[in-house]
């Protein structure tokens, strides 16, 4: 006679009703998921993994797991979204752009300080990039002192350097597009793509979102957080925005720039280049593309929309995404520089608005841009007053064409508070929802109480 087994029960563990515990599991991290799953099998059919987000950037690690999601058929069938990270790692040896004070830039950065060849450059910036994470004091007149029981400097620049070659190899293969393509034929219930400039971020060891990549790092791994796009280095300063088709700061020859120097400024924006010229060449069902600057004051070059002379190739590529059936949300960022002094170039071409005619079924549409706006409302350092100043919202945003709106966001874009409220009372009955920040009021006597009190007497 065969003997008895007892029955693994949960409730031996935890006196909870099977219906409960399910509910409070469904709110741990997958990571957490894995401890769990490992008390007995019960805990492990009551804690399925859940992959609905992966993430793809020009690093090995997130490309391999990103294919074994992609190639697991019960997994794959979750992933309803794509966060691709454009943050990319530099080595400040080989790079005249390289972050650094300028204090840190009169030492010589070839300056050997430690181990197999780690740079002075690499030195200061884990010492500083941990003593911020720390809560330590950084006063340039006394350097911070790490703990002793963390990873070595020797052994941060031989992970750091790891990490370099790894995305040199990446980039040079087109790796992490190829993995993307597989994806898009992979993942059946794939909705949106996130690009952000950065998954890193603001200190290190406190991402903005945890990629295999970023979860692998060493404990106390202190390096240069990646900031690539323009903007992104000091919110103080406006990058300068050049044009799409002739990057020109400083010619090489009498015939302008060369074209390294053209393909370097595009590659700035590699991420955003990358995924919509993927997305124009392959099939897919992407109905949702969020740029997610997370505050930062960056976004794509705003002269891909046909400033000074005609469209770029990127904007056919996101004009043929918007044209995508039931494609439902945009989050468009736009890096604006100081053209508010050139009237706005890119709102008075209609190549944007031409763009968004294409998308009849959008339900959520954000536009930020990167004007300087001082606490009190006004542009800032540009003081702009005249009525041609403000953007000209009806003749951007084809609202007549729009019958699904729900959600409309506006952020950093000189306006007319009158125009303004004019432009929301023309929103479809559908519109649930509006988010306006850091606007700047062109007409002097207007202001966010002066906003909200019209809004509440003139909208329905």
């Amino acid at each position: 006679m065969a003997s008895h087994q007892p029955q693994e029960n949960p409730g031996r563990l935890i006196p909870l009703p099977e219906e409960l515990l399910v509910n409070v599991i469904s709110h741990l991290t997958n990571r957490e998921k894995k401890c769990l799953r490992t008390v007995n099998s019960i805990f492990k059919r009551l804690s399925p993994l859940r992959f609905d987000r992966v993430f793809l950037s020009a690093n090995s690690r997130n490309i391999d797991v990103f294919r074994a999601i992609a190639d697991d058929d019960e997994l794959r069938h979750g992933v309803t979204e794509i966060v691709w990270d454009d943050g990319r790692l530099k080595d400040c040896r080989y790079s005249p752009d390289n972050d650094l004070d300028d204090e840190f830039n009169e030492r010589a950065t070839e300056a050997i300080v430690a181990g197999p060849d780690c740079p002075y450059w690499y030195k200061m910036v884990r010492l500083f990039s941990l003593a911020h994470a720390m809560g330590l004091s950084t006063n340039r007149m006394a350097l911070p002192e790490l703990p002793n029981n963390i990873i070595s400097l020797t052994d941060s620049w031989k992970y750091y350097k790891m990490l370099l070659q790894d995305q040199k190899a990446v980039l040079n293969s087109n790796a992490d597009v190829q993995a993307l393509k597989h994806g898009l034929m992979r993942f059946p219930s794939l909705k949106r793509i996130t690009l952000v400039p950065s998954a890193h971020g603001p200190f290190v060891g406190r991402p903005l979102y945890e990629t295999p990549m970023l979860r692998d790092f060493p404990p106390n791994f202190g390096y240069l957080l990646p900031r690539n796009w323009p903007g992104m280095k000091s919110p103080q300063s406006l990058d300068k925005v050049y044009s799409w088709y002739n990057y020109n700061p400083k010619p090489t020859s009498e015939y302008g720039q060369s074209d390294d120097q053209q393909r370097e400024y595009e590659n700035q924006w590699r991420g955003f280049r990358v995924l919509l010229r993927t997305l124009a060449e392959n099939p897919h069902h992407i109905t949702e593309f969020v740029m997610d600057m997370h505050h930062h004051r960056t976004g794509i070059n705003c002269s891909i929309f046909g400033w000074p002379k005609k469209p770029s190739q990127l904007e056919h590529d996101l004009v043929k995404l918007l044209s995508t059936p039931g494609f439902r949300r945009l989050d468009l960022a736009l890096l604006t520089g100081d053209k508010e002094r050139y009237e706005w170039p890119v709102f008075h071409t209609a190549f944007l608005r031409r763009a968004l005619e294409r998308a009849e079924q959008l339900e959520h549409i954000s536009l930020s841009c990167t004007l300087d706006i001082q606490p009190n409302g006004r542009a800032a350092p540009l003081s702009l007053h005249r009525q041609e100043d403000a953007v000209p919202l009806q003749a951007i945003f084809p609202l007549e064409l729009w019958p699904k709106l729900q959600h409309f966001a506006l952020n950093r874009v000189p306006v007319r508070k009158e125009g303004l409220v004019s432009f929301l009372a023309a929103m479809p009955d559908s519109l649930r929802s509006v988010t306006l920040s850091h606007l700047a009021f062109i007409d002097e006597t207007s202001s966010w109480q002066n906003l909200l009190r019209d809004m509440r007497d003139m909208l329905d």
